[in-house]
């Protein structure tokens, strides 16, 4: 028995190991390193600080220190837990300070002092070997415990060095892991993460150990994690007894069906918004009515094949298929005029932007909007080519051939302008990052330097090789003189947009 002492407080480890994991107290790490001191029964090591961080030194070579460190741990176990105690019985911290002494491997200096490890790096370099202590540890602990860093062998196979992993099989198999490691578990903040989920129950339910498969557990738990329902004592038969005709080789769909067939689960409550009353609007015409049913008839009825489907293909719950089946009936009822209005008043108004966005589109697109074009105002615009359907929205604004040419050349100009107001708003941006400075000193961004070159009469963009680059430079020819363009820092765009606007 190890006892740390710093002013006004004694800890206490079995080990060396646990000497190490208490110098992550941070009241140990906090106190001088003179006001620190370790007894023993046996003890030859002492604390120091390398580097500012808490680390020990005991006499002896690499590996009579190592093999010191693991037989300490060996000794205590079979004290405290008997011979070749399975994994599941030692307490988690006492596991934790064992898998803590492999990290000594990768920092040699916070257990072994300056002049133990140049006789190991000399020692390696005569072997003609690199200095690496992580075989030293893992041959080490396999002679002594049986497993090296890896950890003993894991059910399903494999190893791991995952305490929870080994504590959560065995109260899967009711095996009578020590009520001291359960109490540790018990008070933790989280338990049996990462994939591991499954193992709380069996935590806190006695009477759920040893009842289930494995994979059929494993299922169950999540299944009723999902549910936000809690295992309890008084459950877990009716809940054993309703996954009893279920294989054992099942997925989460089995599992809930099975546990909803029971009455152990039920379907989810609907969503607040379907206790939230919804103004529906008032149709425009009877366009918008008709549009507006067609709407809603077309997304219940997709709704609910893909529900059905999803079923059909073991993909969604019994419970979930009966809870998406009724959102789709209610929202049916709650689809507003809201689209259907605008659509009414874009045919009326003679709106065609929003007319061509919506309806100039492949027949997979909108379909519910054109077809209550065609029920109600018999313009067809499915099955037609894109110029035939182009053709029949244009007339259903009343425009002839003559008028839509007019509408395509005055639109193909605006999208042309916007484009270039675009162009000449991103060019500015990327000018602004770049830096001039001016023939009195001071510095500026890309673009006032452009926009002040133009100002001052600039306006002619000239250019001319320079080696295998390009330059570039707006001259004032009157002046005879120049200020430099880029075309990487946006310079040069932002000048030629200047100037075409100024050209216009």
């Amino acid at each position: 028995m190890y006892t740390l002492t710093i002013p006004g407080e004694k800890f206490f480890a079995a080990t060396l190991a646990g000497v190490l994991a208490l110098f992550r107290d941070e009241r140990v790490q906090a106190t001088e390193t003179a006001s620190i001191s370790l007894d023993g029964d046996a003890c030859v090591a002492t604390v120091t600080r390398y580097n500012g961080t808490l680390a020990l030194r005991h006499p002896g070579a690499a590996a009579q220190v190592v093999a010191a460190l693991f037989n300490e741990v060996r000794d205590y176990w079979l004290s405290e837990y008997g011979d070749a105690p399975e994994p599941w019985r030692i307490r988690p911290a006492h596991w934790g300070e064992l898998f803590g002494l492999f990290d000594l491997a990768r920092t040699p200096e916070s257990f072994l002092s300056s002049s133990q490890i140049d006789a190991e790096r000399a020692a390696a370099r005569d072997a003609r070997q690199f200095f690496n202590l992580s075989p030293l540890f893992q041959s080490v602990a396999v002679e002594r415990l049986g497993f090296g860093a890896g950890g003993p062998a894991a059910p399903g196979g494999g190893v791991s060095c995952r305490h929870e992993v080994h504590v959560a099989y065995a109260l899967l198999r009711n095996e009578p892991v020590p009520d001291s490691v359960l109490d540790d578990y018990r008070k933790m903040d989280r338990t049996f993460r990462y994939d591991l989920e499954w193992a709380k129950p069996l935590l806190d339910v006695v009477e759920l150990r040893g009842r289930l498969p494995a994979e059929k557990h494993r299922w169950v738990a999540s299944v009723m994690r999902a549910a936000k329902q809690p295992i309890t004592a008084e459950t877990v038969d009716a809940i054993v007894a309703a996954v009893s005709g279920v294989p054992d080789a099942c997925d989460f769909v089995d599992v809930d069906d099975a546990l909803f067939a029971a009455g152990i689960l039920s379907v989810d409550a609907l969503p607040p918004m379907f206790n939230e009353p919804i103004a529906l609007g008032t149709p425009v015409n009877g366009f918008a009515e008709r549009l507006r049913q067609i709407l809603a008839d077309s997304r219940r009825d997709k709704s609910l094949d893909r529900a059905d489907m999803e079923r059909t293909q073991g993909r969604m719950t019994a419970r979930r298929h009966r809870l998406e089946r009724e959102m789709a009936q209610l929202s049916h009822g709650r689809e507003t005029f809201e689209w259907a209005n605008r659509m009414a008043l874009a045919v009326e108004q003679h709106d065609l932007p929003l007319l061509l966005e919506v309806l100039d589109s492949p027949d997979t697109r909108n379909r519910s909007s054109k077809r209550a074009l065609e029920e109600h105002y018999g313009i067809k615009l499915r099955g037609m080519n894109a110029k035939s359907r182009r053709r029949a929205i244009f007339g259903l604004c009343g425009m002839d051939e003559v008028g839509q040419a007019a509408w395509e050349a005055a639109d193909a100009e605006r999208k042309a302008a916007a484009r270039k107001a675009e162009d000449a708003r991103h060019a500015k941006e990327v000018a602004q990052r770049a830096q001039y400075q001016r023939p009195d000193g001071v510095v500026i961004d890309g673009a006032a330097h452009v926009e002040t070159a133009i100002q001052e009469g600039f306006r002619e963009i000239r250019d001319w090789r320079k080696g295998a680059s390009k330059q570039y430079a707006l001259v004032n020819v009157e002046l005879g003189q120049a200020r430099t363009l880029r075309a990487k820092d946006g310079t040069l765009d932002y000048a030629r947009a200047m100037l075409e606007r100024l050209a216009a």
